[in-house]
């Protein structure tokens, strides 16, 4: 088998910012107006549900709540595990309209407040709160976004988003569409040294080798999904990692050295 050297000329288009979209939520494809897989709503006369009757912000439909009473009312999405080490933002657009007038909703209405956890629960920050103080009533969708400030998120965390509705009067809906998250670990951690870093053969059929000038630590394969789906705890410069068992495809290898240093590549599994 031949052993190709990956010099900087040849690392263009290898080497890659893991920058994944962990999640692309437009709930165009939700059948019978269900909540997406593992998202879950609380409620009693309130409502939340899928929705179509107005103009989603892209597509036909959307996450709806309607709020009209005092209440406990929320929705919580799926559970994110073995997600990318890297830069997390949370983005959304959102629309608040009048019940009866079927107009943007103009006044205090309350508060739609996202939160997120990366314990699954068990402690959640408070991330983006949207009132009428800044929110401004309007036919078109708001985008919103919000970066997690602690910089990075590790492979371990279990990342969950919430989104809160506090009712304070009239009756109003809220419309949220196309829910993202993104994940970008380019500037997470330092990068390896590309001049001296082999890996080979791509594509690869059984295993892909890897070689550097100093001892690895881990080795993890994602998928484009950013789930992970191999891995490999190691403290040597020269490895190797199974990948015969997975489909055909382009996945993504992180390479990190004992000394923390991270780069991610695109391979071609055949």
């Amino acid at each position: 088998m031949k052993k190709i050297t990956l010099t900087l000329i040849t690392l263009f288009g290898l080497a890659c910012n893991a920058q994944v979209q962990l999640t692309n939520e437009n709930f165009d494809a939700l059948q019978n107006y269900a909540l997406p897989t593992g998202w879950n709503a609380t409620f009693t006369d309130n409502f939340i549900g899928i929705d179509d009757y107005y103009t989603a912000c892209s597509g036909t439909q959307y996450l709806y709540a309607n709020i009209y009473e005092s209440e406990i009312t929320e929705i919580t999405t799926s559970l994110y595990v073995s997600i990318i080490p890297g830069i997390a933002t949370i983005s959304y657009n959102l629309k608040i309209m009048d019940f009866d007038l079927e107009t943007p909703f103009v006044g205090d209405f309350g508060t739609v407040e996202m939160l997120y956890t990366l314990n699954n629960g068990n402690t959640w920050h408070s991330a983006l709160t949207t009132n009428s103080t800044n929110f401004t009533p309007s036919n078109n969708c708001q985008l919103l976004s919000y970066t997690i400030p602690t910089g990075s998120i590790s492979s371990l965390d279990n990342l969950r988003v919430k989104y809160n509705f506090i009712y304070n009067s009239g009756d109003w809906e809220v419309i949220i569409d196309d829910f993202k998250i993104d994940i970008d670990d380019s500037a997470a951690t330092p990068t390896l040294d590309l001049v001296n870093l082999n890996v080979y053969p791509n594509p690869v059929t059984d295993r892909l080798n890897i070689d550097y000038k100093e001892n690895i630590s881990n080795l993890t394969v994602y998928d484009l999904s950013g789930r992970s789906v191999k891995s490999l705890t190691t403290n040597s410069s020269s490895n190797s990692i199974e990948v015969s068992d997975l489909k055909s495809g382009i996945y993504m290898l992180r390479i990190e050295t004992e000394s923390k240093n991270v780069s991610t590549f695109k391979f071609i599994k055949k």
